[in-house]
């Protein structure tokens, strides 16, 4: 379960941001439902969502754990490629001349099994500048730190890091231990495995995953068969060519009779309908084995009732811990019956193009209740994170002037 999230100077971002999945202990609203309790000295939330204008950097933050996680499994792969078919990772933050010289960092905690760990790395450009692994049963010890190419290991803890010295500068020392699979390696791959950050738009990166679950899981196929019901969706199953997956609608006589079931592919469904076949695998695989799950744009192309109804899913109805985190612009979610004010975060950008994100949290009572109206005072830009366009004279003058 994820406890926090930590980076810098990546896209948007160009100060350290902290993402906290950790209640305020003085919040005493819809905690049966939406809260964790573990057996260590936190409890921690079951959802966060992200509220945020256009540009804001709501998009950024969730590209900023994809990133995160995809140098974790691609840095050793990457490395036995040729230096001129590497990846160039220059995601730093551009609109300032200090940070083009800064590394970018990252910092992960969470709570796996028996222990809390603590994981992250700093890189500049391809080159990993620093990384360390810490675990906690009761008290944090440090398992592995790196500072350029100098390594120190736990030899007691970590012994697995031994294999230090075979690392080169572009690969991180997970990765590469991950080839041996070392028992403690393993336990924090098992973790990262369980998580994915996603786009709500572009569905054609999960769609694949869908329908291969549709193809190799029936459980799955019967999931989501009961979930498409409300849409006179009779059956659904994989197509024949890889990522299709077709939908089955009854078709009926002139007596309303069923006479068979019609096959049709997702594309000529509507783009509601297809977002939801499409993110169906990813929900399922998340709330089934407890992981935890981004999705950017979580609302696009949804109905507000249905939003609700899958966020009951991770809230009321989540028996495996899993933990969601998603942006959203449909402020019917923004509901204190549905979300404490601890799971809410907003981001802002300021003058000189740089992101921040913060919680409803950190208002204090004057300014939100737990019987306050969020979603009128987000619109409201009460939080701000809620700028939109200005109609000035100017603006209408150019639309119309000569």
């Amino acid at each position: 379960m994820l406890i926090e999230f930590k980076f810098r100077n990546l896209l948007s971002f160009k100060d350290e941001v902290s993402f906290l999945m950790t209640p305020i202990k003085s919040f005493k609203e819809l905690v049966r439902n939406n809260i964790i309790k573990t057996n260590k000295e936190i409890d921690l939330l079951k959802v966060a969502a992200i509220y945020g204008a256009n540009g804001s950097g709501k998009s950024n933050f969730i590209k900023a754990y994809s990133f995160f996680i995809d140098v974790i499994y691609s840095s050793f792969r990457d490395s036995l490629n040729q230096e001129s078919e590497r990846r160039i990772r220059n995601n730093h933050f551009r609109l300032n001349t200090a940070s083009d010289k800064e590394n970018t960092m990252f910092e992960v905690s969470f709570l796996h099994k028996q222990y809390i760990y603590r994981y992250g790395y700093e890189l500049f450009g391809n080159t990993i500048k620093k990384e360390w692994l810490y675990r906690k049963l009761d008290r944090e010890i440090q398992l592995f730190n790196r500072e350029d190419q100098i390594f120190t290991i736990n030899q007691e803890s970590f012994r697995e890091g031994s294999k230090y010295e075979e690392v080169n500068e572009n690969v991180l020392l997970l990765s590469h231990l991950a080839q041996y699979n070392q028992p403690v390696t393993k336990e924090v791959l098992a973790w990262f495995q369980n998580t994915a950050a996603i786009d709500g738009i572009n569905e054609n990166h999960y769609s694949h995953y869908t329908a291969n679950l549709l193809r190799e899981n029936s459980s799955f196929k019967e999931w989501a068969t009961v979930a498409l019901k409300y849409l006179e969706i009779a059956n659904i199953e994989a197509g024949e060519k890889d990522g299709e997956i077709i939908t089955y609608h009854r078709k009926y006589d002139e007596n309303n009779l069923i006479v068979e079931a019609v096959p049709f592919k997702t594309r000529i469904e509507s783009d509601g309908t297809r977002k939801l076949i499409h993110i169906l695998g990813p929900l399922y695989y998340t709330l089934r084995y407890g992981g935890v799950l981004f999705i950017d744009e979580f609302d696009c192309k949804l109905h507000p009732n249905l939003s609700k109804k899958l966020l009951s899913l991770f809230q009321k109805y989540n028996k495996r811990n899993a933990q969601f985190i998603f942006s959203a612009q449909d402020t019917n979610l923004l509901d204190r019956k549905l979300l404490r004010r601890d799971q809410i975060w907003f981001t802002n950008k300021d003058q000189f193009g740089a992101s921040s994100i913060y919680s409803l949290s950190d208002f204090n009572a004057k300014t939100v209740r737990n019987t306050s109206d969020f979603a009128k005072k987000y619109l409201d830009n009460t939080f701000g994170a809620a700028d939109t366009l200005e109609i000035t004279d100017k603006l209408t003058d150019l639309l119309y002037g000569e």
